[in-house]
């Protein structure tokens, strides 16, 4: 099951899927959040910090 982040006009900017994956509006990787050691990585598995900030990684890649 996915859950849609949507803007103000209905536009998916990305969705969070399942096993803990982010990706964007296009259903590219963005970032993924393991609850086991409560940190945030990129599809590149480098640390973004610490708890859930996928949707604060989403909002990078949509900035651009």
């Amino acid at each position: 099951m996915s859950d849609f982040i949507r803007n103000r006009e209905g536009k998916i900017l990305g969705r969070e899927t399942s096993d803990g994956w982010m990706r964007d509006g296009t259903g590219r990787l963005v970032a993924k959040y393991d609850k086991g050691d409560s940190r945030t990585r990129t599809r590149e598995g480098l640390i973004v910090g610490s708890g859930d900030l996928r949707e604060l990684e989403l909002g990078k890649q949509t900035d651009k």
